[in-house]
Parts: structure tokens; sequence; C-alpha cells
């Protein structure tokens, strides 16, 4: 036989990793309650749902329900936004749950039948059920099918089963509600078909009832991804209920989490000088600068679902693409005529509406967070902290060796931040000029970095590199114009 060329030439090229992608600001997130449907598609194991298109929200939502209003109101605008993720919190007692995925098809289910000794066992709220001799072959439908299993589980001793077809998967849960509610994966080869084993499906034990606190924090610690936050129309302007469930509450969650709360107050006294305690009074005292209020007389509608919407659709990685949200269309929300002394109560709180202008044109103003700051900005700047973060990273991860601590590897390390920086003027987030003692920056930002020389030894011992920073000059918005003439004859 031939003698390989690798004999005298042997070549081997490694593949540096894929570097991590940037996050989604564009991501809604809706908080509901089990009261928003006659039967809610979302238990506790799963805990939220994302939908892409307001047609998929249809699917699992009643046009009456509140969710599907609010996605009506955030997919109305143009350009149309994509995603949008409906939060869950319970107010009433939930039993334990398993919520399956990766079941076969029905003819897969009716096929195998695992001829008439299909084996499932699970245990729920503490009764353990075993079947030996699960058949599916005459099931009609995965509801049929779901009934079958259900009325099996309880033969085998888990009376409290209730098992359903979702549309996404089965669900088993049980009936006793609160913590007491348990449930365990399933397990045998029924189970895996039907997508219940542990590595397939998602367990909750029963949940008690929930605030909106409650709910929101448990959908953090569940790992689910959303930017801004709207409430049901249950949770606007409670300034007097239980510990969790006021509005002011909800903000300071989302400012402790870096959501953003877009608040819809239909409140008539954040229209008076005279009221201080109307919950745009109450965010704007607290200084919250993940907050921003929208003023509604109308409280069937979700103005704000729109506002993020319309934040929604920026694109931070093209160019010139940064928005500010003060004199934008808001398809499908009722404009308020409000008189100009209402209209400068309103901006004394720092809440916005959708006012009627001159005669003919609606149009929202002016996107104030409760801070004093601006929407844009406190949405372009949760961008660039992502943005910074995950090239950083994506530097050490994609390297094939390995980033030197030499002034050499800093000066790279800061190259990196210089680029994310660069990124930030590029979308019109940042742009050349003066900071507040009059240095002007002449590329929008500068960098500064701690030479090797002055790095502590600590630091270097512990490959820890503390000596990076910049200074950002951002691009602001023009949101009114005032002119000064003369005239004469």
């Amino acid at each position: 036989m031939a003698i390989e060329i690798t004999e005298f030439a042997d070549v081997s090229i490694s593949v540096s990793p894929v570097g991590v992608s940037g996050g989604n600001f564009g991501i809604l997130g809706f908080l509901t309650n089990d009261e928003d449907a006659a039967t809610t598609p979302i238990a506790p194991a799963e805990r939220a749902r994302s939908y892409t298109s307001l047609a998929s929200v249809g699917d699992d939502w009643a046009a009456t329900s509140e969710v599907y209003k609010a996605a009506t109101a955030f997919y109305g605008q143009t350009p149309t936004p994509r995603d949008f993720t409906v939060l869950m919190t319970y107010k009433n007692a939930q039993p334990a749950s398993l919520t399956g995925g990766n079941a076969d098809t029905l003819e897969e289910l009716v096929n195998a039948s695992w001829n008439g000794s299909g084996v499932l066992s699970i245990t729920i709220d503490g009764d353990a059920a075993a079947i030996t001799t699960l058949d599916l072959s005459g099931s009609a439908s995965l509801v049929d099918a779901a009934a079958t299993i259900e009325a099996a589980l309880i033969v085998a001793g888990a009376t409290g089963a209730n098992v359903a077809w979702t549309g996404y998967g089965f669900t088993v849960t049980g009936t006793t509600t609160g913590v007491s509610g348990t449930i365990t994966a399933a397990t045998g080869d029924a189970a895996e078909s039907l997508g219940l084993l542990s590595y397939q499906s998602s367990a909750s034990d029963g949940v008690a009832a929930e605030t909106p606190v409650d709910g929101l924090a448990a959908c953090l610690t569940a790992g689910i991804d959303w930017v801004g936050t709207v409430t049901h129309k249950v949770y606007r302007d409670v300034t007097g209920g239980a510990v969790g469930e006021n509005t002011l509450e909800i903000a300071q969650w989302c400012e402790g989490a870096k959501r953003i709360f877009c608040n819809t107050s239909n409140d008539l006294s954040t229209l008076s000088s005279a009221i201080s305690t109307d919950v745009a009074s109450q965010l704007k005292a607290a200084t919250l600068r993940y907050s921003l209020t929208t003023f509604s007389k109308n409280p069937a509608q979700y103005p704000s679902a729109s506002v993020f919407g319309r934040a929604a659709s920026v694109n931070f990685s093209a160019i010139g693409t940064t928005i500010t949200l003060n004199l934008k269309q808001m398809p499908g929300v009722t404009a308020e005529n409000l008189t100009p002394g209402e209209f400068a109560v309103l901006r004394s709180k720092y809440a916005s509406a959708v006012v009627v202008i001159g005669t003919s044109t609606n149009a929202y103003t002016d996107s104030r967070m409760a801070s004093g700051s601006w929407l844009d900005t406190t949405h372009g700047l949760m961008w660039l902290e992502n943005r910074c973060e995950v090239d950083l990273f994506n530097l050490l991860f994609t390297s094939n060796t390995k980033v030197p601590y030499t002034q050499v590897g800093l000066n790279t390390t800061a190259g990196v931040l210089e680029r994310s920086l660069e990124a930030a003027v590029r979308n019109g987030l940042a742009a050349p000029g003066f900071l507040a003692d009059g240095t002007f920056l002449p590329k929008g930002y500068r960098v500064d970095a701690v030479s090797l020389a002055d790095t502590p030894a600590g630091d270097v011992g512990n490959r820890v590199y503390k000596g990076l920073s910049f200074v950002l000059k951002g691009a602001g918005a023009l949101h009114e114009v005032e002119v000064a003439g003369s005239f004469t004859e």
C-alpha cells in the first residue's frame, strides 16, 4: 500500500469555539394571572411561555383575555416587534404539575401501544401509581390519549391525577393545591414516549397563592428572559394592597432586576397638581430609573405594550438605528385630549401619554423615566452593558491559547472594549461631544486603561484585571425647539 502523505507533512487545524450572542432587548414580558383564562394554558412547571406573533398568542389565549389585548397592542406597532412572553403569577394556590416534552405523535403512540403492556410509574400528592398495561391503540386523538392515561392512573392509585394534552405536550397535575402538592417525573417505556421522563419534562410542586412580585421573582429564578414588563390591568394604580401587590413594589422589583417597568395609569388624580399619592408621583419620588408611566383614561387598553413594542424594533447592531419614543405613533391607542394645564402636570410627574396635538395629530410624549432620564437612554445602556460583557467574554472564550497577562494582552482587551463603544456611536446612542467639565470627546468615548506596571500584583496573581474604565458621551435627542424672532417694518 502507498505511504500516507502525513508521514512527511502532517497538518492539524483547531477550530475556535463560536462566540456567544448578545442579548435580545426586544422581549416584552406580560405578567398575567390564572384568572385571565377559563383554562390557564401555562402550569407552574412551565411558568412562562414565549410567542413570536399575534396568531401564536391566539392559539393559547382567547381574544377576550387580557393577554391577547396586550399582545394586540404590542404587535400593532410598526415595524412589527417579534418577542412576546407571558409571565405567570397565580392568584389561587396551584396543584403540583409535570409538563412534558418530546412526546411521540398520535400515530407513533397508536402503533407502539406496547402490546398492551406499557409501563408508566409516577407519584402524585404522595400516591404512587404504577401502570403496567397501558394501551393507547384505541385513541382517536392526543386528547383521547390523555383521558386514557388519566383513567389508568386513577385506577392504579393516583386518585387525584389529571392528564391533559396542551397542544405542546402532556401535562400531569394533582388535586392538592399549595405547597402540600407534590409530583415526580414519570418512569417507564410509556413515560418516555409521552415525554414525561425526568430529562424530557419539567416538574413543579404545588404553589401557594402569589402576589405579582412573587410571580415575577419566580419567573426570574426560572431563568425566563425578558426586558420590558407590562402587567395585567388589575395591577395598575394599586396603592393600598397587601405586601407584594402594590404597583410601587412591582416597580421597585423591576428596578432591582433591571427590567423596564412599563407602567400604565388610569388614575385621573395623575392630572392633579394637588395630589402626590398617585402611582406616577410615587415612582417619581422614588427616582426609579427603570420605570416609565403612560397615562390613559381607558382602562381596557394597553398603551404601555404599544410603547415598548416601538422600542423593541430598534436594531442596536445597525447604523443610526436608535430612536426617541417622543412623538411616535401608537396604533390602536386612544389619544388623550388634555388641557395645557393637565399636560403640564403630567409632565411634572414624569408621566407620558398619547395626546392630541394641534387639530389632527396624535402622538406619544415624552417617554421620560421616573428618575427624569429617558426610555431610549435606559434601553440603550442596557444593550451597551450586555454588548461590552459579551465582547469581552468572547475574547477569552474563543481564544485557542490564552490572552496573556502582559501589556500586549491588556492592550488587546482595551481594544475590544473600544470596539464595543464604537458600536454605540454607530447606532446613535453615543456621539462626539463635550463632557460637563468641558472635555471634548472626538470619538464620543474615551477608554482608560491602567498599565501593567501599575496593576496590583494580587490582581495579576488572581488573573483579574480591574483597570479598564470608559467615559461615553450620549447623543441625546431633540424633543422641543424654541425660536425667538423679531420683526421690523
